[in-house]
């Protein structure tokens, strides 16, 4: 699909445009708040490839695109995960979006053989949600153990504030 290369002066693309031929690598890293330099190297590291390109070969993020990169900055910003963590964190996302489809694809079936695969797609995904889980809850208590040490070394300094007066 070749798409146009003109450059337009005026403010990043509205979103039916983004739907329609996806955005500059530029325009994209401006909605996200990183440099297009970040979205080449989580490219590098297959976090995120663009879904389109142009017949010269430039970069277009799509809609889904700038969604998934929300979902890597939100793992990396908020949970503090390093990009490895993140890309096992997205694969394992990504299989339980797939064991979803499966299990609904087969949820009116009623034959043996069928719950036996609804079974054992249940099964998978209840060990995927727990590892996340885990995952979430290792990061959880290593802030928490941060945070008390805040919390000490702070109510030290009040302490210390108090003796002086």
């Amino acid at each position: 699909m070749a798409v146009s290369t003109e450059r337009k002066e005026s403010a990043p693309p509205a979103a039916e445009e983004v739907a329609d031929a996806g955005i500059r690598i530029s325009d994209a890293a401006t909605r996200a708040g990183v440099s297009a330099r970040t979205l080449r190297y989580y490219e590098e590291l297959g976090l995120l490839s663009p879904s389109l390109y142009t017949a010269g070969g430039e970069r277009r993020y799509t809609v889904d695109d700038l969604a998934h990169l929300g979902r890597i900055l939100e793992l990396r910003e908020v949970l503090g995960m390093n990009l490895d963590e993140i890309r096992e964190f997205l694969s394992l996302e990504t299989r339980l979006d797939e064991l979803r489809a499966t299990y609904r694809a087969t949820k009116g079936a009623t034959t043996k053989k069928a719950r036996a695969e609804q079974k054992a797609t249940l099964q998978e995904a209840l060990v995927l949600n727990e590892s996340l889980a885990k995952q979430i809850s290792a990061k959880l208590e290593r802030m928490d153990g941060f945070r008390a040490k805040l919390v000490s070394d702070a109510l030290r300094c009040k302490e210390l504030l108090a003796e002086l007066e």
